[in-house]
């Protein structure tokens, strides 16, 4: 199982609604880097010719939940160091 890292949050949403299985969230101060599995270079080509397609309020809605979803496991990582501190 290949694993495929972006901080590219519109690439990660396609990828989602690509039905690419997205395992992890990695936070990086207040950014998130987005791992997905089984994500092959035609796929990314694709994408980068913009030959990709998504339903839009779909798309919108996976930026949302995928900005949120950053947002929490920011302020958690945050909590958890002025914790410690």
């Amino acid at each position: 199982m290949e694993s495929f890292r972006t901080t590219d949050i519109i690439l990660a949403a396609v990828l989602r609604l690509s039905d690419i299985e997205l395992i992890d969230i990695e936070i990086n101060g207040n950014k998130g880097t987005f791992v997905f599995v089984n994500v092959s270079d035609e796929f990314i080509s694709h994408y980068d010719l913009g030959k990709c397609t998504v339903e839009p309020v779909a798309f919108n809605n996976t930026i949302k939940q995928l900005t949120t979803s950053v947002r929490r496991m920011t302020r958690n990582d945050n909590t958890v160091n002025n914790r410690n501190n």
